[in-house]
Order: structure tokens, then sequence, then C-alpha cells
């Protein structure tokens, strides 16, 4: 597995500062650089020993970094990356914190050398507040933190960055670029498109109705809250998952105008049956609880050594709604040719389903319950 000693974040806003404070209570071997074009910014990460060492420009960042983190705003990535293209060390990891990933996937790595690895991130984690005064260590503890993969990506690489994220608290899973653009316009970009519209609308009303933002209660203040979020990031975002949010978007309208019709025709029915089902797919939100160590379950799985084949079988197991909670790779002499892949899945059955995914795409795997039974 790459040992990961010099990390290098450009962009120290809430989430890169987040993830250098994270990275630095791993280890004292562990040195963050730095970089951000606001200089202020810079200072202020030093000062708050967010960072280690403040980088000059984007060669000075990264000429010595195993992992580089991309964590300016979604637009500035490909342009971040052009800067910083030919000053990578060989066997570099590059990834980003974007929320939308494919296009940025294909176009990354039809931009950098073939000698470095880029593998598209997403932490699923925030805070109302921004900026490198709100940075914190724990941001990223029980939250999920999406990995992108593609068959290109190279296993060592993708195990090693799996590695360091799971070792900061997050739940680490790897989807696809495509799944997780699709994933992510329903779950987070609609209901940020429908609160900023549903506040439009009623500031729109309250021209007439003077008194209606006066009495906004509870429903309406819980449901718009994420409205005040950061318009410029949100335009970026928007802007750059525009087809999957637009395939989103007509969805939930058709899903709306057949609620309308049914009310229009009285359907008391049909209204009931709607409330109902929302309220127990609403209840049956997964919530974090502690990991029950009686459900964790180890695979053991050959692998040849071929580029693209971890990808291959995390993509499987996640699309198995299976989460990875720890995995590590070891060259083995009972397998010539390849390694043994090590993978930790935690929850009732996820072990037999884990497998079955694997199996399925053609793996030898054995499994244990790393409790007894």
């Amino acid at each position: 597995m790459k040992n990961i000693k010099n990390i290098t974040v450009i962009g120290l806003g809430l989430i890169g500062g987040s993830l250098a404070l994270a990275f630095k209570e791993l280890s004292g071997d562990i040195s963050v650089t730095g970089y951000d074009v606001i200089s202020d910014t810079l200072s202020i990460a030093k000062y708050r020993n967010i960072i280690d060492k403040i980088a000059e420009g984007y060669d000075d960042a990264v000429i010595d970094a195993d992992l580089v983190v991309i964590a300016t705003p979604i637009s500035r990535i490909i342009d971040v990356v052009q800067h910083i293209k030919e000053h990578l060390k060989k066997g570099a990891i590059v990834t980003d914190v974007g929320s939308a990933k494919e296009k940025i996937v294909n176009e990354v790595n039809n931009i950098i050398p073939q000698d470095i690895i880029f593998i598209g991130g997403h932490p699923m984690a925030g805070s109302e507040n921004e900026g490198v005064l709100s940075a914190r260590p724990d941001l990223f503890k029980n939250a999920f933190y999406i990995l992108t993969p593609t068959e290109k990506t190279k296993t060592e690489p993708l195990v090693s960055l799996h590695a360091l994220l799971a070792a900061i608290g997050s739940k680490v899973i790897s989807i696809s670029p495509r799944e997780h653009d699709e994933v992510v316009s329903l779950i987070s970009h609609l209901p940020h498109i429908l609160s900023t519209n549903l506040v439009d609308l009623v500031g729109n009303e309250q021209i007439e109705l003077r008194n209606l933002f006066k009495l906004c209660a509870g429903g309406f203040r819980d449901m718009t809250r994420i409205a005040a979020s950061n318009p410029k990031m949100w335009l970026d975002i928007t802007l750059e998952n525009k087809n999957e949010i637009i395939k989103s978007i007509d969805k939930y309208m058709s899903v709306l105008l057949k609620f309308r019709q049914n009310l229009e025709k009285e359907d008391r029915e049909y209204i009931k049956e709607h409330y109902n089902r929302a309220k127990e797919a609403r209840l049956n939100i997964p919530k974090y609880v502690e990991k029950d160590i009686s459900n964790l379950y180890e695979l053991m799985i050959a692998i040849p050594d071929r580029r693209g084949v971890l990808s291959e079988i995390t993509l499987a197991i996640s699309s198995s709604s299976i989460n990875i909670e720890d995995i590590s790779i070891f060259h083995s002499t009972e397998f010539v040719g390849g390694g043994i892949l090590k993978i930790l899945v935690q929850g009732e059955n996820a072990g037999e389903i884990a497998k079955k995914a694997v199996e399925e795409k053609g793996f030898e795997a054995r499994i244990r319950k790393v409790l007894g039974e």
C-alpha cells in the first residue's frame, strides 16, 4: 500500500481546511502543505496550525506531494489540474471534493500524465458556516465519503486513499462517476433547488400578502434552511451536474402533477396512501449507529495484478448497498501473479451479499465473521 506522508491541500475553505486538520491529527509523520489564491486564508491556516507549510504557488505546493487534494470551488478544479499537472511527482495521487463527478473525472483523466493517479472524491459533509475559520478536524467523522474510481484506476492508490479517509472517521464508499451524479442530483441538488424556489415563490407572494414571512412556521423554516447556502457554490454545482438535475426535476414534476390531479379529484385514498408512504420512507432513512462488531465480516478475495480490478470489486459491493468499512491488499505466496484483497463489511447478511456480488464478477472470495458465533 502506498505510504502517504506529504499531503497538499489546494483550497483552504471549510472542506479543505477540515481535511488538512484531520490529516494532521492522524500522525506526526504526516506533513500538510496548503495553497490558496487568497493570501489571508493561507496566513490564517498557518496561524491556526491547520497546515504545516504555506506554498508559494502551484508548483511549490505539489512538487513533493504523495497526495494532492483539490478543495476549490467545482468550477476551478480543471484549471487547478492544468496548473499542477507538470509539477506532480511520479505516482502521486490527486483527488478532488467536487459534488459532481462524471464530467470532472473524464476531463482530468484526459489532462494528467499517465504516471499520475486521479480518483474523484466527494465528502458528504458540511456546515452552515464557511471558510477556513470554521474548519474542524471531526467534520468527516461518521460522514459518507464517496470515491469514484473508473476501470482505469490502479488498485494500490485506491486502497491507500480509502484507508486514509477511513482513518479520519469517514464511511468510505466507491461508486461510478455516473451513478454518483444520478444519486446526488436526487438527494442533494434537487432538494436545494426545491428549497430556493419555494423561498423565491413566497418572497414574490410577500408583495401582496404582507404578513407571509412573519407567519412562516417550523415546516417552512425546516424545508428552506438550505436555501441560505452559498449561492456562487450552488451556481457552479447546478451547471456542472445540469443533465442529471434536469432529469430529477422532470421526475419531481411528474410526481407533483400526479398529486395535483388526485387532489383536484379529491381522491382521499390516494392522498392518504401518499402521506403514509412518505412518512414510512422518511422514518426508514438510515441513521448512524455505533458499529456492531457482531455483524462485521471479512472477505478475502484473490485478485490478479491488473489495472481496474479493485474498482470493479468495490463498485460491485457498493452497488449492492453494502458499505466497505476497511480495505487492504497484500501479496501472497498462495496466489502467483496477483495478491489478496481483504475487505471488511458491516451489517446483517452483509458478508453473504458482498461475497455474491464479488463472485458474480468472476472473483473467488472467502468469508468469515470477525466475531465468532
